[in-house]
């Protein structure tokens, strides 16, 4: 125990020597890191102050611009239309430079939004700007920049197109109504009358809207006449109001215009015309029912031995519609044909006769491919006597079989 401790005073004492022990030292790559964190904190410190001055300068100097524009608003705001020098600015960057910071964020003066085409104030945009002194417009572009300069007196060409603009959208409003209530109520016999089109009271609204001048002319014709049977007639005190909002109307006084002479005829000729092919379409309904149908000739027809004829499959489908239509728009497709069936290179049929009906298919002599090309251009085609033809060509008065058609013996 004793030689215990005298070991541990040596150990505590420095080996016995007397003197006392040198501090611990750190590597000398740990000292170099810290000094070098020292000094980036040190600099990052530094930077912070700087940053924290240059804010509380901008502060102070915004505290200032606004302790000093400040009463120059406040004096000029209940007087500022009274001030023969003052100036507009844009609203909304009057708010922006009284909120912000940085010139940067703000921005020059923008008063070119503000300026109309003559280089005055526009007084379209009076909601969208404020009036300052002359002492805080000098201020503020001391301090932001901009202009240009946009005085009180304005813009008087704006000024007077505004009101000419305001005049006629009030006078326009009053005559629309009066418009309106004039054609509620429809002119005596007795009465001057004009005409117009059928749809002016339903329409006249919209054509205003779409900048339409004329409201009369969906009533001339192609030939630079009058379609009198699409008018209807309007009181003289509609037609004043009509020819206000529509200036480059023609006025047409119900007792003195008169139709078109050609258009009269036209649609004469067009009523004689539906009367006859309401007949037409009758008899070949009657006599036609086969084609009509698409029914196959019955065996006793094509053993018979007598003339059949080719007809266009394209040109049958515009005849059944033409039998079958519900109303007179649809044309007659002319005198029956069968140019379709003929090659363009030699004049001949593409259809080999003998495979235009399924009682003659298929042929002696013909290949499948043959059979194959003919029975497809078999459906281009349809098989007709000659008592059908000669009641489709005598209908039209043609008095000829289909011109070009091919006739199977």
């Amino acid at each position: 125990w004793r030689r215990g401790r005298r070991r541990v005073r040596r150990v505590r004492g420095g080996g016995g020597g007397g003197g006392p022990a040198a501090p611990p030292q750190a590597p000398q790559a740990m000292l170099s890191a810290l000094r070098e964190a020292n000094a980036a904190l040190r600099a990052r410190a530094r930077q912070y102050d700087d940053d924290v001055a240059a804010v509380e300068a901008k502060v102070r100097s915004r505290d200032e611009y606004l302790a000093a524009l400040s009463p120059l608003l406040q004096a000029a705001s209940p007087a500022a239309r009274s001030l023969p020098d003052a100036r507009w600015v844009p609203a909304s960057w009057l708010r922006s430079s009284l909120a912000l910071l940085r010139e940067a964020e703000v921005g020059p003066v923008p008063n070119g939004e503000i300026r109309c085409e003559h280089g005055k104030a526009d007084p379209a945009k009076l909601g969208e700007m404020r009036l300052v002194s002359p002492a805080a417009w000098r201020r503020m572009v001391e301090r932001f920049g901009g202009g240009p300069e946009l005085d009180t007196a304005g813009c008087a060409v704006c000024v007077r197109a505004a009101l000419r603009t305001r005049r006629t959208a009030d006078r326009t409003a009053q005559l629309k109504e009066a418009l309106g209530q004039a054609l509620s109520s429809p002119p005596s016999e007795e009465e001057e009358a004009f005409l117009v089109p059928k749809a002016f009271r339903a329409k006249w609204a919209k054509w205003r809207n779409e900048g339409v001048a004329d409201a009369t002319g969906e009533l001339r014709c192609k030939h630079g006449g009058w379609l009198v049977d699409g008018a209807r007639c309007i009181s003289a005190a509609a037609w004043s109001h009509t020819e206000a909002l529509f200036p480059d109307s023609t006025p047409l006084p119900r007792e003195s215009t008169s139709a078109c002479a050609a258009c009269s005829a036209e649609r004469r000729s067009l009523l004689e015309g539906a009367k006859g092919n309401a007949a037409l379409r009758a008899a070949q309904r009657q006599q036609l029912g086969r084609l009509l149908a698409e029914e196959e000739l019955p065996a006793e027809v094509l053993s018979a031995g007598s003339p059949l004829y080719l007809l266009d499959a394209a040109w049958v489908q515009e005849w059944r519609r033409f039998l079958l239509a519900k109303t007179q728009t649809q044309l007659h497709p002319g005198p029956p044909s069968s140019a379709g069936l003929r090659c363009e290179a030699h004049g001949c049929v593409e259809v080999r006769p003998g495979h235009t009906h399924a009682r003659w298919r298929p042929s002696r002599g013909a290949s499948a491919a043959e059979r194959a090309v003919s029975e497809r251009l078999a459906t281009r085609c349809c098989l007709a006597t000659a008592a059908e033809v000669e009641v489709l060509c005598g209908a039209l008065a043609a008095g000829a079989p289909p011109g070009g058609g091919g006739r199977v013996s």
